[in-house]
Order: structure tokens, then C-alpha cells, then sequence
């Protein structure tokens, strides 16, 4: 199978990376074609803020790039991981006009809550999850304590749950537990296309030296919230 993996690398290393580039090496052992188109957040800072908004909603460079890959490749399905900031939600768009079914991994809540957590203040916050506009954001400056970054992200939330990109373009989303695809039917998308998977670890690291030591390992958590990483004792 053809398949064609898109992240945004955020600025720092974190768990979607671990998944995405341990998912790539996965596919490949099992005999698949895959292809990455990335981009990476160290590109912002020759943007304007303006432009960085404005791509951040709809990335056309993003677009023309992506179409002359899908030109090439002919993927037979595409797995988009993170599109914030420079992907952009417009990707599933081009997915879907060159005729690519889309899968989508939701490693957090970023699609119902700009700052992707339903934390705020340390406290469990769902006022924008059944929201069109996520209003409640911007009235608490949620996104990085950034009253403007925040409307930048909430807008572009909005302008695509308000299209229907997320119920449109996407064929299957994976949530990583049961509990946070019920947030995720609260908030909008289609029951009948979100399954669980949660992430895995690619080599088990063995069984501790029982000496209190305590390492950090990215992969699957057993528990049943299936974080994207867990704390090992050993």
C-alpha cells in the first residue's frame, strides 16, 4: 500500500513525533510504500504575523506543494497526524480532490479546545467543545495565554467546523481511548467514524532494576486514558 504520513513538527521533540516517526518506520518493516510531507514550526519565524495567520486557516503554498506531490506518488490513503500552523486544515482538502481518503490521528483535544487540553488554570474546562465558534477561548486568551494567537487558532476552528471540513475530508479519525472519543462525538464529529488505537511502544525496554530509578518512555500507555506517554518505574 501507497501511503502518504503529514505532520507539523512542532519547535520541540514531544510524543506526536515519537508516534509519527515511529509509525513511518512501523509501515515500512511491514512492506508499505510511505512517503512524509512535513513541515516544521523553526519555518515560522521568517513569517509575518499576519501571513502566519492567514496560513494558519489556509495554506496555499501548502496546497500547490502538496498537489504536485500527490501527483507524483498517488497515495492510496493519506494519514495526517498535526496540521497547526503551516499544514493547515487545508491539506484535506487536496487529499480529497485528488481523490486520497484521509485518516486522522487525534493525539490531543485541539479540533474541540484551541488549547488542546480541556484544561484551564489547571482546572478541566469543556466550554468550547460543542461550540461552532470557540468563543470561551478568546475570553480567557486560552492558546499560550495569547489573547491574538488565540483568536488566530479559534478562528481558524471555527471557519472549518462552520465549512465542515472535519465531517467532510475525513474518512476515519483515531482516537487514542474510549474517553476521548467521547469527547470527540460531543464535540461534533461523526460517531460511525472514530475508532481507538492507542499508541504503542516500539521496542519494550525490559523489566526495570527495581531500584526506585524512574525513566520516561513515549509509547503506549496501558492504562485506559491512553496518553500518548507514561512514567516507568525502574
Amino acid at each position: 500500500m501507497k501511503i502518504l504520513m503529514a505532520h507539523n513538527y512542532y519547535r520541540q521533540a514531544g510524543g506526536e513525533r515519537q508516534v509519527f516517526d515511529a509509525e513511518v518506520e512501523l509501515m515500512r518493516e511491514l512492506g508499505h510504500d510511505v512517503r512524509v510531507f512535513t513541515k516544521d514550526n523553526q519555518e515560522i519565524d521568517s513569517e509575518s504575523k499576519l501571513i502566519l495567520a492567514l496560513k494558519t486557516v489556509w495554506n496555499a503554498s501548502t496546497v500547490n506543494e502538496l498537489r504536485g506531490i500527490l501527483g507524483q506518488t498517488k497515495p492510496d490513503v493519506a494519514h495526517v497526524h498535526n496540521t497547526l500552523p503551516l499544514l493547515s486544515p487545508s491539506v484535506y482538502a487536496a487529499f480529497y480532490e485528488a481523490g486520497v481518503p484521509v485518516v486522522q490521528t487525534l493525539h490531543n483535544y485541539r479540533l474541540l479546545c484551541p488549547r488542546a487540553t480541556f484544561l484551564r488554570e489547571g482546572t478541566p474546562c469543556e466550554l468550547c467543545i460543542d461550540k461552532t465558534w470557540k468563543w470561551p477561548s478568546i475570553r480567557y486568551s486560552c492558546y499560550r495565554n495569547d489573547l491574538a494567537a488565540t483568536c488566530v487558532v479559534a478562528g481558524m476552528l471555527g471557519v472549518h467546523w462552520r465549512l465542515g471540513t472535519y465531517q467532510r475530508y475525513v474518512d476515519r479519525y483515531i482516537a487514542l481511548s474510549e474517553f476521548s472519543r467521547g469527547r470527540f462525538i460531543k464535540g461534533g464529529l461523526p460517531e460511525d467514524r472514530i475508532s481507538v488505537k492507542p499508541n504503542f511502544m516500539r521496542n519494550d525496554p525490559g523489566q526495570g532494576a527495581g531500584d526506585g530509578g524512574m525513566r520516561f518512555m513515549w509509547g503506549v500507555c496501558p492504562r485506559k486514558r491512553g496518553l500518548t506517554s507514561y512514567w516507568a518505574l525502574g
